[in-house]
C-alpha cells in the first residue's frame, strides 16, 4: 500500500480538506499520514463554525515526531493544501522539505490555496510568498485554480491561452507539471495541464451548486493516480471525471460539499473526462 503525507485542513463535519482528501486516498488504496493546519466544526462557510490554527510549532512538532519515527521515509507522495496562516505555511514548507530529504522520490503536489474569483485573496499575501519562495520549488505538480495562477505569476489568466501561457511561466518556479483547475469554457468548467511535453485541456458539465471542499477532491484524486503509475493528463481526466460524477450526486442528495463515501460507486467507476491536446 502507498503512503501520502497530507498536510491541509481537518473539517469534523463534511468532505473538506482532510475529510474529501483522506477518504478518496483510502478508498484508492492509499494510506494518508493527516497533519491538520487547523481544526474546525465546518468549513469556513457552515454557520457558526468554531476551532483554530493550529500554530507553527505544533505542526513542526508533529514534524519531529515523524523524523523520530522514521515516517518520511515511508512516504511516497506528498500532498498540501489550506495552510491557514504565513507562519503555518513556513512550518509546512519545512516538513515538506524534511519529508523530500528523507524521501527524495517522494511525489509532492502544491495545491497553493490562497483564494477564489469572488471573493479574492482569503489567506494573506504573505502566505503566497511562501508558496513562491519555497513550496513551488520543491513541487513536482501544482494545481493552482485559475485566479491562484494569475496572483502567483502576475499574468493574465482570462482566457485558455492566457492560461497555458501562465501555467508553462509558473513552471518556471519548480514543478514540472501544473494543473489548472477552474478553467472557463463554453458550457462547462476544465483542467488545463501543462508540462514539457505540452497541454491538455479537460473539460466536464458545470454545476451551478458551489461545492466546498471540490479542489481538495480533486488534487487527491489527480495525486492517487499519479501514485498509480497515470501520466498527467490522464490523472487529470481522472480526477474531473470523478468530481463530476460525485457534483451530480451532491445535487441529488441537496448537499454543499461532494458526498465522497455515500457515493463512492459512483465516482470511482465514473468514466475520466473528455481532454484533449492543445496545439
Amino acid at each position: 500500500m502507498s503512503r501520502v503525507l497530507s498536510i491541509q485542513s481537518l473539517v469534523a463535519a463534511g468532505h473538506v480538506g482532510h475529510g474529501a482528501s483522506a477518504y478518496a486516498l483510502a478508498l484508492e488504496g492509499i494510506e494518508a499520514v493527516v497533519v491538520p493546519t487547523v481544526v474546525l466544526s465546518g468549513h469556513a462557510a457552515t454557520p457558526g463554525v468554531q476551532g483554530r490554527r493550529l500554530p507553527a510549532e505544533e505542526i513542526a512538532a508533529l514534524g519531529r515526531g515523524f523524523a523520530a519515527a522514521g515516517v518520511y521515509a515511508g512516504c511516497d507522495a506528498i500532498l498540501t493544501g489550506y495552510p491557514g496562516g504565513a507562519e503555518a505555511a513556513e512550518a509546512v514548507a519545512d516538513l515538506v522539505a524534511q519529508a523530500k530529504a528523507a524521501r527524495p522520490d517522494a511525489l509532492y503536489l502544491c495545491d497553493p490555496v490562497l483564494g477564489d474569483d469572488g471573493p479574492g485573496l482569503y489567506l494573506p499575501a504573505e502566505v503566497g510568498e511562501v508558496y513562491r519562495a519555497r513550496l513551488l520549488p520543491l513541487a513536482d505538480v501544482a494545481m493552482p485554480n485559475r485566479f491562484e495562477l494569475g496572483w502567483l505569476t502576475g499574468l493574465p489568466v482570462g482566457t485558455v491561452a492566457e492560461i497555458r501561457a501562465a501555467a508553462q511561466a509558473l513552471r518556471a518556479a519548480g514543478p514540472e507539471v501544473v494543473i489548472v483547475t477552474s478553467v472557463p469554457v463554453a458550457d462547462g468548467v476544465g483542467l488545463l495541464t501543462a508540462s514539457g511535453g505540452g497541454a491538455w485541456l479537460t473539460q466536464t458539465p458545470r454545476v451551478e451548486r458551489s461545492l466546498s471542499g471540490a479542489g481538495d477532491f480533486v488534487a487527491a484524486a489527480a495525486l492517487a493516480a499519479l501514485v498509480k503509475g497515470a501520466t498527467p493528463q490522464a490523472a487529470a481526466a481522472r480526477a474531473a471525471g470523478a468530481a463530476w460524477a460525485l457534483a451530480q450526486a451532491a445535487e441529488r442528495l441537496g448537499r454543499d460539499d461532494l458526498p465522497v463515501v455515500l457515493a463512492q460507486d459512483a465516482w470511482r467507476g465514473a468514466r475520466p473526462a473528455e481532454s484533449r491536446a492543445l496545439d
